[in-house]
């Protein structure tokens, strides 16, 4: 069995619901206030998550985050992949009962 911890992998999971926020908001204190983080936390979960990348998945305009062609992409694959955990923990949870 794979092991996907992050002390294996690199990858903090926690870090990739903070991404998508930022990338739909614009904005990390916009994403701040949606995720009831502080907006320290949020720029901290930024960086780390920005470390896992080669290029930059933000251009900044001003106040606002304006994402790379390749940031959306990444979103669309996480958003799938989060509704996809989602849907079968749900469907765990219902086949219980």
């Amino acid at each position: 069995m794979q092991n996907y911890s992050r002390a294996n992998t690199g990858i903090d999971l926690n870090l990739i619901p903070v991404f998508i926020e930022i990338v739909r908001c614009g904005s990390m204190a916009k994403a701040s206030v949606r995720l009831d983080m502080s907006r320290p936390a949020v720029s901290l979960a930024l960086k780390r998550f920005n470390q896992l990348f080669d290029e930059p998945l933000f251009i900044r305009k001003g106040l606002y985050l304006e994402p790379t062609q390749k940031a959306l992409q990444l979103t669309n694959s996480l958003e799938n992949l989060m509704a996809d955990i989602h849907q079968n923990i749900g469907a765990v949870n219902t086949a219980e009962v």
